[in-house]
Parts: structure tokens; C-alpha cells; sequence
């Protein structure tokens, strides 16, 4: 059979090739392509080279032999350290869950803001260590710049502390993607996050069946792998039915998160139940309350006052003072008039004088706005680098 037209003859070109290769090769050695099928369309087609000597590879995985630990063995782990105590640990994986209206995100938001910005506690649970934080906003970041702005002003932090160390995502890491989990580990190593936050779970596992353990679980086991390499926690924030209980959908994630938080809310009030840690004492009921607050203009100078109002989440217990009492506004201006000199104290200097009563940080700054609004302090400096000196207005405790 000769070669289509405009090809040259295969035959021919492989005898000549064959003739010419047959003069220079040695005596004994074997004939190129001799070991080809006669006819083969490929004889012109080299064979595949070897693998280059010393190229790496993958390195194998550790038996599970080699992965035994004895009882001995075991006080060589690291013991769990809190997060923020009693709630959230570190380098685990936990789940809070509420159903629709339960103030879930503003409780995870709050937290997330306290471990952001270093805070030694958060409404009353310790937080030994502070660091950056991921806030997964997988359905939308409208409204978390009010939100985090309000709780900077309510618990008397300066914003500029949290800029580099709390970050908004407003996409979803998707749980089923391999490479929104692989993106998800490097993100949270670059900036050296100690708390990754997915709110929503819903939003975080799309094409998954979330009543399927197999797919959920598949969904989990990414979670861990973020948690375990990126060496971070990761809260992921989840629906319940209306009369709230366990998270909606399978119960994978019940089973497999380290903590297992529930919340139930209404009139702005909320209870947060513990129904799990794996290692230390759950079963415990912690409650908060919502607070309206409007943030100040200067921080949010291109906003209107509806768009400046929000709610922040504080504990029922007084840990975050929303109304100071009249003895600590009285000693917070006291101190101020018997201290401040012509170029007026800064606020982290009052804080400072104040910390010897034992006034809270949060309870002086909500003084000295008071303060300011009835008109017996003035800030003779900016919006952004106040200085306070006191006024011809006394406090009206001052009069009794």
C-alpha cells in the first residue's frame, strides 16, 4: 500500500534509514527498531527515555507502624490551650450553630474581634494569646464595618488596632474544592492567622448534600486538613432548624468538631450552650444580650446614621458596661480634673490613671463619652487623636 498523497513512503524512508544505520553500527549490536512489529506506523517514533537519574520523588507516606505512640508516648503531646477559654480552643475544629435571627454571626464576630485585636478576655472568658483573624463573610460583608466598628467603640479599642490583624474574606472557601483548600491553607499561613471563621457552613459546602454523611464528611476531613497545616482553629458557623439543637443536615460535623457550640436567641437576648469539647468540661450555658449601638460619624463619615447603627453582643453578666454607673463617671472625671494639664490627656493615658480604681478599659471610654456629650469634657485635639480636659460643666454626680 503506497503513502497518501503528499506524504512521503514510510517503507522507503525506514529501508534507507535502516541501510544507513546497519554500516555504522558495531558488530553484535542490535538493529534499531528490530524489535518493532513488521508495519509498525510508529517505527520513526523514538522510545520513552528513562526517568533522568536523581530526579525526587514523592516522599511515602508514614506507615501506621511508625505512627504508634506508647503511654509514655503520650505525655510528650501538647496539651489543648484556649482560644478564648471555655469556648473555642486552639489548632481544633468547632462548629457554632443557631437557627435563623439567633445572633450566631454577631457572637462569632465579636469573638473574632477580641482575638484580633489581643483583648486579655472576652466578656469574661480568658484569651491568653491574641493573633490575626479570617473572617470567611460567605454570605456577603454588608454591614460587618458597622458591626466591627461598634464593638471597637463599644469595648473602647482603638480600629487602627485591628487593621493587619482581622481580615474579611466576602467569598466562601468551598470545603469540596481542593483548590479553594489548598488557597485556604497558604491564606491563612501568610497572615499568620490563629482563627479561621466560615460563616456560613451552608454557603462553604455548595454542590455538597448536606444530609450526606459520605459528601459531609468529605467536607470535614478538608476542614481538618486546613486546621492541621495552616495550624490554625476553625469555627465554622452553621444553620439549625427554628427550635435550634444540633446543626441542620448530617451529623458528621456533630460527631468529628473538637467543640460543639449551640446558640438560641431572640428579643435581643442569646444563650450559648456548650454541648461539647472533646477534652475538657462542657455541658455549661453562657448568656449575652444585644446592644444598639451608632457608631460615631468620623469613623464612618460617608454613612448615614441608619447605615452607622448595629447591634453588638456583650455578656448579661456587666463584663462589657453599656451604661456606666454614676461613681465611675464621677472618678473617670475626677481624674481627668486633677490631672490634665494645657494639652489634655489621651484616652489610653485615662485608662491608664483609671486602671489603679480597677475601671475597666471599656467602662472608661464609655465615660468619657458620656463625658463629652453632657458637655463636662471637651476633646481639644482630633477625632482620630483625642485629648480630653474637663470643662466649666460639672457632672451632675459632682453636685449631690
Amino acid at each position: 500500500m503506497s503513502a497518501p498523497p503528499g506524504f512521503p513512503d514510510l517503507r522507503s524512508v525506514t529501508a534507507r534509514k535502516q541501510v544507513a544505520e546497519s554500516r555504522d553500527r558495531t558488530p553484535g549490536s542490535p538493529v534499531p527498531g528490530a524489535d518493532r512489529e513488521p508495519g509498525d506506523p510508529y517505527v520513526e517514533v523514538p522510545p520513552p527515555e528513562d526517568e533522568p537519574e536523581g530526579q525526587a520523588e514523592e516522599a511515602p507516606s508514614p506507615t501506621l507502624r511508625s505512627q504508634l505512640l506508647s503511654l509514655s508516648d503520650l505525655a510528650t503531646l501538647p496539651p489543648v490551650r484556649p482560644l478564648a477559654e471555655g469556648l473555642v480552643y486552639r489548632d481544633t475544629l468547632a462548629q457554632l450553630s443557631g437557627p435563623p435571627g439567633s445572633y450566631k454571626s454577631f457572637l462569632a464576630l465579636a469573638m473574632a474581634c477580641a482575638v484580633a485585636a489581643g483583648e486579655s478576655t472576652w466578656e469574661g472568658h480568658p484569651i491568653p494569646e491574641g493573633g490575626a483573624v479570617v473572617y470567611v463573610a460567605a454570605e456577603g460583608a454588608s454591614g460587618l464595618r458597622a458591626r466591627a466598628l461598634a464593638w471597637c467603640e463599644l469595648t473602647g479599642v482603638d480600629p487602627a488596632e485591628l487593621d493587619g490583624r482581622l481580615h474579611f474574606l466576602p467569598v466562601p472557601v468551598q470545603l469540596g474544592n481542593r483548590v479553594d483548600v489548598r488557597q485556604a491553607v497558604e491564606l491563612v499561613r501568610d497572615v499568620g492567622a490563629l482563627l479561621l471563621v466560615l460563616d456560613t457552613r451552608a454557603r462553604c459546602t455548595l454542590g455538597l448534600d448536606e444530609n450526606s454523611a459520605t459528601e459531609q464528611g468529605r467536607a470535614v476531613h478538608h476542614a481538618e486538613e486546613i486546621q492541621r497545616e495552616a495550624d490554625c482553629t476553625v469555627l465554622v458557623v452553621h444553620h439549625s432548624g427554628r427550635a435550634g439543637g444540633a446543626g441542620r443536615g448530617s451529623n458528621a460535623w456533630d460527631g468529628a468538631v473538637w467543640s460543639d457550640l449551640r446558640v438560641t436567641g431572640e428579643d435581643l437576648a442569646a444563650k450559648l450552650h456548650c454541648e461539647k469539647h472533646k477534652d475538657v468540661a462542657a455541658g455549661c450555658d453562657h448568656h449575652f444580650r444585644l446592644v444598639l449601638h451608632t457608631v460615631s460619624e468620623h469613623l464612618m463619615p460617608d454613612c448615614t446614621e441608619k447605615q452607622r447603627s448595629t447591634l453588638v453582643l456583650v455578656s448579661s453578666t456587666g463584663e462589657t458596661d453599656t451604661i456606666v454607673s454614676s461613681p465611675n463617671r464621677l472618678t473617670v472625671w475626677t481624674i481627668i480634673e486633677t490631672t490634665h494639664g494645657p494639652e489634655g490627656l489621651t484616652p489610653a493615658a485615662v485608662v491608664a490613671l483609671c486602671k489603679e480604681n480597677e475601671i475597666s478599659r471599656a467602662t472608661v471610654y464609655r465615660a468619657v463619652k458620656e463625658l463629652v456629650k453632657a458637655g463636662s469634657l471637651q476633646n481639644i485635639g482630633t477625632d482620630n487623636k483625642p485629648r480630653y480636659v474637663t470643662t466649666l460643666v460639672v457632672p451632675r454626680e459632682a453636685q449631690r
